[in-house]
């Protein structure tokens, strides 16, 4: 099967399991958290099939990655692939204009391979595989990740900040305006509480942003350094979220909080994971 062919049949498929959402369920009926409902309005209507129509006629799902500057470190022969983000302005979800200086971002959420490789010893998710997001982790033993990994590369990783996570989930440069980071169907690029099962999904599994960067809506909620306050906030809503919660500049999802204040984002839950920058 070739390129072109490959491609027109992934768009089918998903076409074909938001199609019978809506056949499952009349136009123009309340549609909280059922699929079908592609912008997410609470109902499905005429909008949700023209928006399907469009993302199946047009080419907006790429099966390559853009072509942007990526840098793999290996961390005892962990890959760790950072991806280069050119820097600008933007008016943030707030309002605030924010300007972000070049920065690189993980391709990924931080894995459990790749904490066990920092850390040593047992993943803390005993059960889960390699190649899912290490989660349930707090603040504290993130920063002591951080601390390891920069001993041990000689680099100088850190939490992205609020603005460097929202420009990069928006496709920095290359952004084309989406709701959510990289489609404006969030089940094309976002696990969250109707199409994961409830369950943590490995990573990079769904298509990535106009960056090339993967599950940035969606999955786990990814601890930032609020850019403004010097305290923590997260982004980007979890495989336990409704859709709104996974939109890139909605802050319904983001608790702020100040340095040393206590909260389950400090403790850590099965909702929270991170991502590197650099």
């Amino acid at each position: 099967m070739n390129k072109t062919m490959k491609l027109i049949m992934e768009k089918m498929q998903v076409a074909s399991v938001v199609l019978s959402a809506m056949l499952a369920c009349p136009l123009g009926v309340s549609a909280q958290s059922v699929r079908g409902d592609c912008d997410y309005d609470g109902d499905l209507d005429i909008s949700d099939l023209t928006l399907l129509i469009n993302h199946v006629l047009n080419d907006e799902w790429n099966d390559q990655l853009p072509n942007v500057q990526r840098d793999t470190i290996m961390v005892n022969n962990v890959p760790l692939v950072m991806v280069h983000v050119e820097g600008g302005s933007y008016a943030m979800g707030t309002g605030i204009t924010a300007t972000v200086a070049d920065f690189s971002i993980g391709q990924t959420e931080v894995t459990n391979e790749l904490w066990k490789a920092v850390m040593g010893g047992t993943s803390p998710n005993y059960f889960i595989t390699r190649y899912y997001p290490v989660h349930d982790v707090g603040l504290a033993k993130c920063q002591e990740f951080i601390t390891k990994l920069n001993e041990m590369t000689g680099l100088q990783f850190r939490l992205p900040r609020t603005t460097e996570w929202e420009w990069a989930a928006r496709g920095g440069k290359l952004s084309r305006g989406y709701t959510f980071a990289g489609a404006q169907i969030l089940d094309l690029v976002g696990w969250y509480n109707v199409n994961s099962s409830t369950s943590l999904r490995q990573v990079a599994c769904l298509y990535p942003n106009e960056l090339g960067l993967y599950d940035m809506s969606g999955n786990l909620r990814e601890y930032c350094i609020d850019a403004f306050t010097g305290g923590y906030s997260d982004r980007g809503g979890s495989y336990l979220d409704d859709p709104e919660d996974c939109m890139i500049i909605r802050q319904n999802n983001a608790t702020t909080l100040a340095s040393g204040q206590s909260g389950t984002m400090i403790r850590g839950s099965v909702q929270y994971g991170l991502r590197l920058a650099l």
